[in-house]
């Protein structure tokens, strides 16, 4: 698929890049950086091994619109919001010109693109991390942190390796070579992650960092080998930007991101705005709003003193320099934030007759009738002082997710599962909560 991108976009007259394996915001990076017309990520993302794809960037570095198609209330409701901000919706148009290759414009023979090598690309990327005048590459390497880093056979051994070692860390490499043949499955979640935690245990490190094969995603493991989980990437990086940096300005999250997020902000006087699930949802608002700092709660970071996109090797560099600004250890910096309890599950909706949207309509009414917040941007998301939940239906799989938090959980299983036993009882009954 490479190939074939590639010679398109020459036969297409454009000079070609070819940054070869390296990380998504990398692409999104060297787009902003060489002021590029755009960018396009051949990727699994974080999917298993036989998922392949295209992510096209446009010249601001953010990704292109979804596509407004119908039945789209949420994207169709934020389009106004993205052509004020002058965000096209160019995945329309190349959807348009996919079903109807006729009229594609081919330049002559004679008008053919160029192919350009470009090997440096990992180092622009980190250099431009590194000159963050918050970053004091000095203090991280002072500390000699060995970190075990699991890149799991995507495109982030090269980077990450680099990354760590010019912050003085001792690298111990699990799976990071480029090859592509994942190790385990490739998304960095709990069930994954058990390698890893034995590594850390088995080096006597002071934290292990495992990213999806994309790189946007950063995920941490204690010095104890236990895992952080995904929200506390974010929260560990907001813990720095906002508390040890003293950044002042909005946040931006997405509907399903912990309240620790929320209460980092409000500690350093920050407001918080959601956005409905998805990277472009988040980088739109934060370039509407001049956000400081946001990201998602699944370890993706958005730092815009670098760019607006969800960056893995930031989220690194982040925490590490809050880390070597703590005197405790990476497990006794996870208990010093707030504790809240995720579970996310998915109720099958095959067979259900209710009408899903009139379904979230009448639990959004009643639960505000209740006096809990209720937001609707992205199915229906309730929040009451001891809990929150979202429920949202999946745009792939005849599911609705049910993401629900609190303090405790045992608290937040009862949540998620009141709400998931209504949804699959086509409504009949109230979620007793």
């Amino acid at each position: 698929m490479y190939k074939v991108v590639e010679g398109v976009l020459l036969a297409m007259g454009f000079e070609v890049l070819d940054c070869g394996i390296v990380a998504t915001p990398t692409v999104q990076y060297i787009v902003l950086h060489e002021k590029a017309a755009g960018g396009v990520i051949v990727t699994s993302s974080h999917n298993p091994i036989d998922w392949n794809g295209l992510k096209f960037v446009s010249s601001d570095g953010l990704f292109l619109l979804p596509s407004l198609w119908p039945g789209a209330p949420i994207a169709r409701s934020l389009s106004d919001s993205y052509v004020r901000l002058g965000l096209t919706c160019r995945l329309i148009e190349i959807q348009a010109l996919a079903a109807n290759p006729s009229q594609v414009h081919w330049p002559s023979y004679d008008k053919i693109g160029k192919l350009v090598a470009y090997p440096n690309a990992n180092q622009v990327h980190i250099d431009a991390i590194l000159a963050l005048p918050e970053v004091k590459v000095d203090v991280v390497r002072a500390r000699k942190f060995k970190v075990v880093l699991d890149t799991v056979n995507g495109a982030g051994g090269p980077i990450m390796t680099t990354l760590l070692e010019r912050l003085g860390c001792e690298v111990v490499g699990l799976n990071t070579d480029t090859s592509g043949i994942f190790a385990h499955e490739p998304e960095p979640v709990p069930q994954n992650l058990h390698q890893l935690g034995h590594a850390v245990k088995e080096h006597k490190a002071h934290l292990g960092i495992a990213t999806d094969p994309d790189v946007d995603r950063c995920v941490l493991i204690d010095n104890e080998g236990h895992q952080i989980g995904e929200e506390y990437t974010l929260a560990l990086a907001a813990q720095f930007w906002l508390g040890t940096c003293g950044k002042r300005g909005t946040v931006v999250k997405n509907l399903s991101t912990s309240r620790v997020i929320e209460d980092i902000a409000s500690d350093h006087d920050c407001p918080v705005i959601d956005t409905p699930i998805g990277e472009i949802h988040v980088a739109a608002k934060m370039v509407e709003v001049k956000a400081v700092f946001g990201g998602e709660g699944n370890g993706g970071v958005m730092l815009p003193d670098v760019h607006i996109g969800r960056d893995a090797p930031v989220a690194a560099t982040l925490v590490l320099m809050l880390l070597a600004t703590w005197e405790g250890t990476m497990r006794e910096l996870r208990k010093a934030l707030p504790s809240y309890h995720i579970v996310k599950l998915k109720a099958n909706v095959a067979n259900i007759t209710t009408d899903l949207d009139v379904y979230f309509a009448q639990v959004a009414h009643k639960w505000r009738h209740r006096g809990a917040t209720v937001q609707t941007i992205d199915g229906v998301h309730i929040s009451t002082p001891r809990w929150w939940v979202h429920l949202r239906k999946s745009n792939t799989e005849p599911i609705v997710r049910v993401i629900a938090e609190a303090e405790k959980g045992e608290d937040a299983e009862h949540v998620a599962h009141q709400f998931l036993e209504a949804i699959e009882s086509n409504g009949l009954f109230s979620p007793r909560v």
